[in-house]
């Protein structure tokens, strides 16, 4: 809409998406100071399909996939409604696996065979589309009830996650067709709703 009143124009394309920018300085002055002020005064600025498009982004393109999880997770926190519906490993990964699907920067694959195992969700470049892509993931879930979160069962479940991402990493299919992206081993560990620990795992 932005684009077709004018207040801004076409300047190229980055990472994948179109790169627009203002115009001139009158448009800056003008417009986008009443523009800036109505959207405070509204408290509307970001809406959730926004956020999720930027981090699936910067994912895609800049290997930051810290956001896109941690973001997820503070809107669950903040909905009880999710809290409940978010049990088992299973119905987690449904749920990752729906708005992964949001991206269309990322072939999205559930339960693919590696490394004499199934890995949970292997989001591979989307060259054909984006041929300047550079990241790719391999993510392994793990869940534990909120009854029976410990200490040590948290500690064995990391320990079998980082285990089984080395191995799949190490798939000579991945390597086929990882071309010129970096892959990113990926552990996400969930006690009930609550992501309680993840990190990107050395392969």
């Amino acid at each position: 809409m932005l684009y077709y009143l004018g207040l801004l124009s076409f300047a190229g394309e980055r990472e994948g998406r179109p790169l627009l920018k203002i115009p001139n300085r009158t448009v800056r002055q003008l417009m986008y100071g009443y523009l800036r002020a109505a959207y405070d005064e509204v408290g509307v600025f970001r809406p959730s399909t926004y956020e999720i498009s930027d981090r699936l982004n910067k994912m895609a393109y800049r290997g930051q996939w810290e956001g896109f999880f941690d973001y997820l997770a503070e809107e669950i926190a903040q909905q009880a409604s999710i809290r409940d519906f978010l049990q088992g490993e299973k119905v987690l990964q449904g749920f990752l696996l729906a708005w992964l699907n949001l991206s269309p920067y990322f072939r999205v694959f559930s339960e693919v065979e590696q490394g004499g195992g199934f890995v949970d969700l292997y989001l591979a470049p989307f060259y054909f589309r984006y041929p300047d892509m550079r990241h790719a993931y391999l993510i392994e879930l793990k869940y534990l009830s909120r009854s029976g979160d410990r200490p040590a069962k948290r500690a064995q479940l990391i320990t079998d996650a980082q285990s089984q991402l080395r191995r799949y990493a190490a798939d000579a299919r991945i390597g086929a067709e990882l071309g010129a992206a970096t892959l990113h081993p990926i552990l996400l560990l969930y006690s009930g709703w609550e992501l309680v620990h993840r990190e990107a795992v050395a392969s």
